[in-house]
């Protein structure tokens, strides 16, 4: 009967201890996230109001930060939301932002673009610009002013590198830029006129 009565008590202190410890862990990781959660917010908010205050970018531009590009959906006090060029959905952390560069690709009105293409020694060096600068003019979205800019950037084994420097709206940059590099492959491969890797 002794035994038993010292046995009984003994046995319900181990379950007893075991929950015990399991609270405490969990109570111990709910204060170290909350920790965290206290630690951090503030800069994340300070953060946030930085980049309203400053006008980095609103919602709608195209910014690049942190490694990637992608367009502003909304800009909070926490984070920021971005959709990818592959239409995902990016949620970044102000913090990040305002501790990286961040480069305002729709910022102003127009915007330059520059294609590079490569032709061979052969090649008549005045047909070639002169074909480049009807696939730029041909295209209505290019701009008048500023004029458009060819320039011999080198010369190797290959042949030489031409870059074009033409502008369009900066809404448009991309797909400007997409179509008259197509215009341009298309004249210059009509015309005879060969390339090399160096083109893009």
């Amino acid at each position: 009967m002794i035994a038993d009565a010292i046995s009984i008590p003994g046995n319900d202190l181990i379950p007893l201890l075991g929950t015990a410890a399991l609270l405490a862990v969990v109570f111990f990781s709910a204060g170290l996230l909350i920790g965290l959660l206290i630690r951090s917010a503030p800069a994340q908010l300070v953060a946030g109001i930085l980049l309203k205050s400053m006008n980095a970018f609103r919602r709608g531009d195209m910014i690049s930060a942190g490694g990637v590009t992608g367009t502003v959906v909304s800009l909070r006090w926490l984070s920021t939301t971005m959709v990818l060029p592959n239409n995902s959905t990016l949620l970044v952390p102000n913090s990040d932002l305002i501790g990286s560069r961040i480069v305002n690709h729709t910022a102003k009105e127009t915007r330059r673009f520059d294609i590079r293409v490569g032709i061979s020694h052969s090649c008549d060096l005045e047909a070639a610009a002169d074909i480049i600068k009807e696939a730029v003019s041909m295209d209505p979205r290019t701009l008048k002013e500023p004029p458009v800019r060819i320039a011999i950037t080198e010369s190797d084994s290959e042949g030489l590198a031409l870059i074009t420097q033409a502008w369009a709206l900066a809404k448009e940059y991309r797909q400007v830029r997409s179509d008259i590099t197509q215009s341009i492959h298309r004249l210059l491969a009509a015309e005879g006129i060969r390339m090399h890797a160096s083109s893009g």
